[in-house]
């Protein structure tokens, strides 16, 4: 059976400028980071797309790469990885993502389980880690205190738990998204590095009419583009100096005759990932 490609998406940071205050954009970018982990995204790139309407997208990216952050980090560990900023103020309106990398209490605590752990402190050649549970991990090897890893749970001895750590690839289950940033679109197109990448727009192909020519494309990974609240792919490719349809392998239309002047962001964002998970994933 063939694999099914991983998705990674590439968002501007003009995403929430339409939003008119902190509280409304932590909404939005909230509402974001549930359709990224519910279709299994594994990166999201923020991109600058040089916006005139934005102030200051260097501003605008630190709050989305930050929300997005946290929202895909455990509660447990949030604290020993978030300061007190200003991004974060609204951070309890954020909705749970429940990916299986956030566990309840009495979920992913045996044996061969896999957890996130932050690095508290370290001895010697071993390094002891929080891992939200009521005993601590240890590896045999000294990391450096604040870093986070992804590790497997050996059987406890001795009022620890032995742990290994592992690579998000060797999780044999969604484990959450990755938050880069670019400074140019077809810079994250560089830095996500997919097999084959696919821009969205009204001026696009209609999804049915380019779904064989994905499929026969066999891609292991996928990036899909999205524009921005006041500027669709190919005005911000224009503005970049780059032409869309040589960017990308295909530019599909995923809302054909759409029924409002404008579609946001977020909506393109569903309604892609949602067609794209049924007809090139299902």
């Amino acid at each position: 059976m063939r694999p099914k490609p991983s998705i990674s998406v590439l968002l501007p940071a003009s995403l929430v400028n339409d939003a008119s205050d902190l509280r409304q954009k932590t909404i939005k970018i909230g509402s974001v980071g549930r359709a990224l982990a519910i279709f299994r995204v594994e990166q999201v790139c923020i991109y600058n797309d040089d916006d005139p309407y934005v102030k200051n997208q260097a501003v605008e990216t630190r709050l989305i790469t930050t929300l997005l952050k946290y929202m895909e980090t455990p509660q447990y560990l949030r604290k020993l990885l978030f300061k007190r900023v200003p991004e974060l103020r609204y951070a309890g309106l954020l909705p749970p993502l429940r990916t299986p990398n956030h566990p309840l209490e009495g979920e992913k605590d045996k044996p061969g389980d896999c957890r996130e752990g932050v690095i508290i402190e370290t001895h010697g050649d071993q390094s002891l880690l929080e891992i939200g549970l009521p005993e601590r991990a240890t590896i045999n090897e000294k990391l450096r205190v604040g870093q986070r890893l992804t590790v497997r749970l050996g059987k406890r001895t001795g009022g620890r738990i032995p742990a290994t750590p592992v690579t998000r690839a060797e999780v044999p289950e969604y484990w959450g998204y990755e938050v880069l940033q670019a400074k140019t679109l077809r810079e994250s197109l560089k830095v996500l590095k997919a097999d084959y990448s696919i821009g969205t727009s009204r001026r696009g192909q209609n999804l049915y009419e380019a779904t064989q020519a994905i499929k026969s494309s066999n891609p292991r990974s996928m990036a899909v583009a999205f524009g921005g609240p006041y500027a669709g792919l190919f005005e911000i490719c224009e503005r970049q100096g780059v032409d869309a349809q040589e960017l990308f392998d295909v530019v599909i239309n995923t809302i054909p005759s759409q029924g409002t002047a404008t579609v946001r962001t977020e909506e393109a964002l569903v309604a892609t990932l949602a067609l794209l998970n049924l007809l090139i994933r299902g």
